[in-house]
């Protein structure tokens, strides 16, 4: 039996308006390379990293739409950083609520990624696969760090920032032992978990957490990331 040593995949979303999808993806820096208005409305864009296609659905939902692809990048975080700023240059902002949006990158344990939705709710998971190494043999973790990962998969990759602040909550309420290290990661993700939901004063409460936390140089060196996102959070502050 032969085999195709090489393919394509170029996933087909629909959207509720042609012209709406064309020019958010064009504010991304895609480019148009077929437009079809007759019998049906369809339209293509092409990235370096995917082509997409899009065809119309009048009934579409965008707030409930369920389609999505993996799209598996060699530098996600230039991809990031390139979406921002033509979204910046299109828009004078980076949407990050409602539709369309882009989530910030995230570590996950299979890859580092983030969430591009676009106005029609069709969510493109963009990605770059950690490097494989043998794992080292660990001690089972702990509930507290396996309340953190829950949490982080269900704010970052699933975007269900309620459902993470319901299980954070619940395992600060058991006041379960845990590293600094980790106690901080978990007080800044549920900071940005509460200003996703806009809640500015519980994420002002959970900021207060994490600056009583007093973290040694070797133990502030890993929370880089989280600390640059409490630095962001800090930013959203109200004035005193």
């Amino acid at each position: 039996m032969s085999t195709i040593s090489n393919g394509t995949t170029i996933p087909i979303f629909p959207c509720s308006f042609i012209d709406e999808q064309l020019n958010f993806y064009q504010a991304l820096g895609f480019e148009i390379t077929y437009r079809q208005a007759k019998p049906n409305l369809y339209a293509c864009v092409r990235h370096r990293i995917a082509e997409l296609h899009f065809f119309v659905l009048k009934k579409l939902e965008s707030a409930n739409s369920y389609s999505m692809c993996y799209v598996n990048v060699p530098d996600v975080d230039a991809v990031y950083n390139e979406f921002c700023g033509n979204l910046k240059k299109a828009y004078h902002k980076v949407p990050s609520k409602g539709l369309p949006r882009i989530t910030k990158v995230n570590n996950l344990a299979e890859d580092r990624r983030f969430n591009l939705i676009d106005p029609a709710g069709n969510r493109l998971i963009i990605g770059q696969k950690h490097a494989s190494s043998m794992p080292a043999e660990q001690e089972p973790p702990s509930r507290f760090a396996t309340a953190f990962e829950t949490a982080y998969q269900l704010a970052y990759a699933k975007d269900k920032p309620a459902d993470a602040a319901k299980v954070l909550d619940l395992v600060f309420s058991k006041d379960e032992e845990a590293t600094l290290t980790l106690q901080y990661k978990a007080f800044v993700l549920r900071a940005d978990i509460a200003a996703s939901m806009d809640e500015i004063e519980l994420m002002s409460s959970f900021i207060e957490k994490v600056d009583s936390l007093s973290l040694t140089g070797a133990e502030l060196e890993e929370v880089v990331e989280a600390t640059a996102r409490l630095d962001e959070l800090k930013a959203k502050q109200p004035p005193i």
